[in-house]
């Protein structure tokens, strides 16, 4: 007989408390009647330890229970041979196989397959596989359910036609958020009682370069009984150099002076630091002779003006010679977009006038960075040409609007744009009423006068709303040193789903945004003008206005460079009239627009994209991801920080393996058998038959009539 815990078997030693107790007399045995005790002096009864057990059956009872416990919870079986299905030695395993930009190294791709068809011979018929590759995203090619479903000698042909069709992508390396998902996979397995895998098992085929994304595996937990094999694979020549576009954070310009800036970086491993630049056009022909010559220091960046070629309207790729990796040698560069920004503003006020909003808006927007703002100022209160707000990039309203005006404001928040709308008297709550459809909404002038100070001032401010995420850092987001002298108190309906941006310090609304149609209409309670407030005076006045342009979509709609896997934000006036708009690829693939597309997602290819409409058209350049042109190995140190649990030495592995198999096997055995019910049913009998037997030597002892007194 064998136990599955054996060590319970201790608690056995508790048997020896009956014993004691049985060997302490702490009573007499029987009642002496006698006479009158009034004339003895009394005394405590002398208790004597006895060396003789007495009431024999009922302290071998009592033992026998102590006994059939301990015996109990050490779960007894016989053992034998283990079933036929705990015999089995499978294995869960995952088969992940990297397909992102850098497998397009010399011969990495080859030696993925050739690792992939290596792993997957060596699984056996108890084995459940799960086959997957990743890049960006992550892709099943065969689930364990396809897999279990095949017979043993169609499971690797299957794979083969999957892995004949798959090939590497341009897209980066997002290797935690894989790893995450396949270990996922194993964990949401369901494994039927024919099959008990003894392993949980993840193979890695990847060249596991620096340039992967690992952060997904910082919040994730990683499974205790999940291992990590890594296949890494090893490209010829260490050398990679990378080109990258120098743009300026504030116009997107790449250059000045008819001069471009790119970024050179080297590998860390490289053992090259020499390098040249070429231009080259759309079709790939080299135009002329070298521009620049580069050292960049192995692990090291260097930046670079190159003078742009001419002729380049159409857009032109530089080309980065002297490494041992060409595909990420080549930069698209997309030419600068020349279209206009019209901003309307529908008010009576004079642009020269500093008592007025338009004198400080304006000024705010000359420097407007390339990209060439023009400020349309339309009086409000008589009817204007609506084809002005339809070709507006963003509309600000200023006082109440009249005639067609209002129609054509509705129809531009229903086609999804944002219009600004400034509340600079109580009445101006009638244009907010109409675009929303609310006439329950009411305003009236705040006085600041009966605040401290005699100004109000900012109070709570919502730094999870896009329009302030650039405040959000303290450093940035202080705004107690703007005043406002008076305001409009508006009360808003809860159903009206309003989110405030931001309060005063009165609790009144300042600045909200309400949904309508497609579109984001935002409101501010208080002008700029001297008038209401010192805002147009504010540092904070100018970033303010370029973050609403920003969050109308004016900035990204004028971008012109993106990586592989970027959402290209599409124009509103090449999505509308006919034809209809189409996306040509650097392949010469067309992508019609779908109607209600808001962003171009095919973005798989490196090169120039034409998107094309009924208003012209404007080329974007999308090149590979800059992780991915870091190329040294990862450490596998790194992983392991991350909880990532990597797979031993054999010998260990085969220890393991095969303490969990008779693990699992005793404790199956255990479960058929249960002998522990039928000690616990003893158990129960002898605990009836104590009691019985412990009341029945304790009875009281009756008195015999005529005894002498």
């Amino acid at each position: 007989m064998s136990f599955l815990f054996p060590l319970f078997l201790a608690g056995a030693a508790a048997v020896g408390v009956p014993i004691l107790l049985h060997l302490i007399r702490r009573s007499t045995r029987t009642r002496v009647t006698f006479s009158t005790l009034m004339f003895l002096r009394p005394t405590p009864p002398r208790f004597q330890r006895r060396s003789r057990l007495e009431n024999l059956p009922l302290l071998l009872l009592r033992c026998l229970v102590v006994c059939l416990l301990a015996f109990a919870f050490a779960r007894p079986f016989f053992p034998g041979s283990l079933p036929q299905r705990s015999l089995r030695q499978g294995r869960q395993i995952v088969l992940l196989i990297d397909t992102s930009g850098s497998m397009r190294r010399a011969d990495l791709w080859t030696q993925a397959l050739e690792a992939a068809q290596v792993e997957l011979e060596q699984a056996t018929p108890e084995d459940r596989v799960c086959v997957m590759s990743f890049d960006q995203t992550t892709q099943t090619l065969i689930g364990f359910e396809e897999w279990n479903q095949l017979e043993a000698d169609q499971r690797l042909p299957a794979v083969a036609e999957h892995l004949k069709e798959l090939r590497p992508s341009w897209r980066g390396t997002h290797l935690g958020q894989a790893l995450v998902i396949a270990a996922e996979t194993l964990e949401d397995d369901d494994v039927d009682d024919e099959s008990v895998p003894s392993g949980q098992e993840i193979i890695l085929i990847s060249d596991l370069q620096e340039g992967c994304l690992l952060e997904a595996l910082h919040a994730y937990e990683w499974p205790s009984d999940t291992r990590l094999t890594v296949k890494q694979l090893k490209a010829g020549g260490k050398t990679n150099a990378s080109l990258q576009l120098v743009t300026s954070q504030d116009s997107g310009s790449a250059g000045t002076g008819g001069h471009i800036r790119v970024r050179v970086g080297n590998s860390s491993d490289a053992v090259t630091d020499h390098f040249g630049l070429s231009w080259s056009n759309t079709a790939g022909d080299k135009m002329g002779e070298e521009v620049a010559h580069v050292t960049v220091m192995p692990g090291q960046s260097t930046v670079v003006r190159v003078p742009q070629p001419p002729g380049s309207s159409g857009g032109h790729a530089l080309v980065l010679t002297g490494d041992d990796h060409d595909f990420d040698n080549t930069l698209y560069i997309a030419p600068p977009l020349e279209r206009s920004t019209n901003i309307v503003y529908l008010g009576p006020d004079d642009p020269n006038d500093p008592q007025g909003m338009l004198y400080y808006l304006r000024r705010a927007l000359e420097a407007d960075n390339g990209l060439n703002i023009r400020v349309l100022a339309r009086p409000s209160h008589r009817p204007f040409p609506t084809i002005d707000i339809e070709d507006a990039q963003m509309v600000v309203v200023t006082e109440p609007v009249v005639g067609n005006g209002q129609a054509a404001l509705r129809r531009y928040l229903d086609s999804g744009r944002t219009l600004w709308l400034v509340l600079k008297a109580p009445a101006d709550i009638e244009t907010l009423a109409h675009l929303t459809g609310r006439n329950d909404l009411q305003a009236e002038e705040e006085e600041a006068s009966t605040g401290t100070g005699h100004y109000s001032m900012l109070g709570r401010m919502d730094f999870s709303h896009p329009l302030l995420v650039p405040f959000a850092e303290p450093r940035f987001g202080d705004f107690t040193h703007i005043h406002f002298w008076r305001h409009r108190r508006v009360t808003l309906p809860e159903d009206l789903g309003a989110r405030v941006l931001a309060h005063f310090d009165t609790g009144d609304p300042a600045w909200f945004e309400v949904s309508v149609g497609k579109g984001k209409l935002l409101v501010w309670t208080a002008a700029w003008h001297p008038g209401d407030s010192d805002l147009a005076l504010s540092s904070k006045f100018v970033s303010l206005i370029y973050s609403i342009l920003e969050y109308s979509g004016v900035m990204a709609a004028r971008e012109s460079q993106y990586a592989i896997g970027d959402a290209v934000p599409l124009p509103r006036d090449v999505l509308t009239g006919s034809p209809r708009p189409e996306v040509r690829k650097p392949d010469d693939s067309r992508v019609p627009i779908e109607e209600g597309w808001e962003h171009f997602s095919e973005t798989d290819l490196p090169g120039l994209y034409q998107l094309g409409g009924a208003s012209g058209s404007r080329v974007f350049a999308v090149n590979l991801p800059t992780e991915e042109s870091r190329t040294a190995p990862l450490a596998l140190d790194d992983l392991e920080k991350l909880g990532v649990r990597l797979a031993g030495a054999p010998e260990d592995v085969i220890r393991e393996t095969e303490q969990t198999r008779l693990l699992t096997g005793r404790t199956e055995i255990e479960s058929q058998q249960q002998i522990w019910r039928r000690i616990v049913l003893i158990l129960l009998v002898a605990l009836l038959i104590e009691i019985w037997l412990a009341g029945w030597l304790t009875r009281p002892v009756p008195l015999i009539p005529g005894e002498p007194t």
